[in-house]
């Protein structure tokens, strides 16, 4: 692994990760206490995913216009800049709902147009037999930041108030910035390669995702996967806790906590065994979606709650292993100069699923049961895992660990 490069991209991440989780909880919960409405402050999510959706349309046509490295450069720097803003703004915008959220949906749209840049990254700074480890440090970083962010940001936003808070987070995301101008130094700085028409830059992304059988099968997985993971919204996990496990609003957050400290387990597990899962990329998928989907299952008739922490904790490393051969095959299976447009469109399909699914679980959850949600996403989790063994004939013949499909 090349250190010099990887590790400060590491930092970037985990700068950006934690900068966003202080954002994040800033302005939900200064919206909540501002309105008392569960419904305002829902909006952030939604224009999150309509900003990405936008954005994974129009990110190709970034792309074969300028450079990788500039343009991810510049997308760092105006929300960068945008951050640094915001806490001289907020007084003033914070008084008047629509300029928030018209501050936010701009926001939304700079974070979106990055995101599919910032995930190409990691295949340029690490070679492909590194992959996995380098992805297992990723994925440990940016949970455990999620789980020390969202357990303490909301005392933090009420104690010492948006301005210090969001002061703090365009901190971060200036040091993230710096890190990122490092790392982009033993970068190469590819030439972009136009279409023949916006139209085809557009449809490229769709069109390498549908023909290549590899990235094609692990998008049905992810989006089967997508609708499962609904079940882990707030509002899912406190009606199972309450009615199922017969508990407190205070267990909602011990199942929250329990299962992102599985997934930093999950993470550390990867690391071990990190050249196992690159050499075994398709069966550690496979492996790793059942394990999930029978953990699920269980959780999902259990009424103990010591025992459903235990479950959630169980379910990371599970999770992990999975999500990690996943994102390996994903960053090997195309050339990198391909993978903007790839992750572009893979989000596009991935935040849509995720939108309309919270509402299909919340109709299941109300006309057939909250356990009903969470023996349906464990069939759809082994529904994916036996999807994976489509793949298998292809990894003999083409070494999807180490060459790459076109």
């Amino acid at each position: 692994m090349n250190k010099k490069c990887f590790f400060p991209f590491l930092g970037v991440k985990t700068l950006m990760a934690f900068a966003d989780v202080l954002y994040i909880m800033t302005i939900v919960t200064y919206i909540y206490q501002k309105t008392g409405s569960a419904t305002y402050a829902a909006i952030y999510p939604l224009l999150q995913v309509i900003a990405s959706l936008i954005a994974g349309f129009t990110t190709p046509l970034f792309v074969e216009r300028f450079r990788f490295n500039s343009l991810l450069v510049h997308f760092t720097l105006l929300k960068t800049a945008l951050l640094l803003a915001l806490p001289f703004l907020f007084p003033y915008i914070s008084d008047h709902l629509i300029g928030l959220f018209l501050f936010i949906a701009v926001l939304s749209f700079v974070s979106g147009w990055a995101k599919p840049l910032l995930n190409t990254m990691v295949p340029k700074v690490v070679e492909k037999n590194h992959l996995v480890t380098a992805n297992s440090y990723l994925t440990f970083s940016n949970h455990a930041v999620q789980l020390a962010g969202y357990s303490f940001t909301g005392l933090v936003v009420v104690t010492y108030g948006e301005i210090l808070t969001l002061s703090v987070t365009a901190t971060l995301q200036g040091m993230a910035t710096i890190l990122l101008l490092i790392t982009l130094f033993a970068v190469p700085n590819e030439l972009p390669i136009p279409s023949q028409s916006k139209l085809k830059a557009i449809k490229d992304g769709w069109v390498l995702l549908w023909n290549n059988k590899t990235i094609r099968v692990i998008t049905i997985m992810d989006m089967l996967e997508g609708i499962a993971g609904t079940i882990w919204v707030g509002a899912i996990t406190l009606v199972f806790v309450q009615e199922a496990l017969n508990q407190g609003a205070d267990w909602w957050g011990f199942i929250n906590s329990s299962y992102y400290a599985g997934t930093i387990l999950g993470g550390i597990l990867a690391l071990f065994i990190g050249k196992k899962v690159q050499a075994n990329l398709i069966q550690s998928m496979a492996i790793g979606s059942f394990l999930f989907g029978i953990l699920t299952f269980l959780y999902g008739i259990n009424s103990i709650p010591w025992l459903a922490l235990v479950l959630c904790i169980m379910m990371g490393p599970a999770y992990q292993i999975r999500d990690i051969a996943q994102q390996t095959a994903m960053q090997t299976s195309v050339s990198t100069d391909r993978l903007p447009k790839i992750f572009a469109t893979h989000g596009i399909l991935i935040s849509t699923i995720g939108g309309i699914s919270v509402l299909l679980v919340g109709m299941v959850a109300d006309f057939l049961g909250i356990r009903f949600v969470y023996l349906f996403a464990s069939i759809l989790i082994c529904c994916s895992a036996l999807l994976s063994f489509t793949l298998l004939k292809f990894q003999s013949n083409k070494g999807m660990h180490t060459k790459s499909y076109s």
